[in-house]
């Protein structure tokens, strides 16, 4: 795909994420996805942070990286019944995004455990990063992706993600954060820096 196409992509995704709510930043590694998460709990006051997979919770939190004033909380890192309990104190869950459509600016989200799937659902605030080269125009691509894991995998739940949670059920008024999230922030990580740090 060329730079240009490439380019326009990522800024219809860009707007579509921003046209329901989102937010979107481009990152070029984790390190700077792990100062705007900093960024992100400390405007919010929150002190517990959930990641849904340990691996994406040691490489953008590694031991003795910066001077943390939160805890961090992984399915792995006590008993379910213990990480469920832990989630009502969640303020900012994390999540990789294992495709997202520019289209629409939809995340699509693979997950083997509802522990997992509930660090995207339950706290206030989610925080989605996707290596750009998960990112594709349309769902027509992405369906044969869907497809896959369908066929692959039992027990596996696939989320889509378009936006914060909102609704007009009152009166017509949107408000936002009622059954999920009420802010979403993106990270598009650099398709080259996507494997490193």
């Amino acid at each position: 795909m060329t730079t240009e196409r490439q380019d326009e992509k990522t800024a219809k995704f860009i707007g579509e994420v921003s046209s329901v709510g989102g937010q979107c930043v481009s990152a070029p590694d984790l390190s700077n996805v792990r100062d705007h998460v900093a960024k992100i709990v400390s405007t919010s006051a929150a002190r517990r942070v959930a990641v849904g997979d340990q691996r994406l919770a040691s490489r953008l939190f590694p031991q003795g990286a910066g001077n943390r004033k939160f805890e961090v909380i992984t399915p792995s890192s006590m008993s379910r019944d213990e990480f469920f309990v832990a989630l009502r104190t969640v303020d900012v869950g994390v999540s990789g995004v294992d495709l997202a459509v520019a289209e629409t600016g939809t995340l699509i989200i693979v997950t083997r455990e509802e522990s997992e799937r509930l660090v995207t659902a339950l706290p206030q605030i989610h925080v989605a990063i996707l290596p750009l080269s998960k990112l594709v125009s349309s769902f027509q691509e992405a369906e044969r992706f869907v497809s896959r894991v369908l066929e692959s995998s039992e027990g596996t739940a696939i989320s889509l993600i378009s936006g914060t949670s909102r609704t007009t059920d009152i009166g017509d008024v949107v408000i936002s954060g009622v059954h999920g999230p009420r802010e979403l922030h993106v990270f598009l990580l650099d398709q080259e820096s996507a494997g490193s740090d």
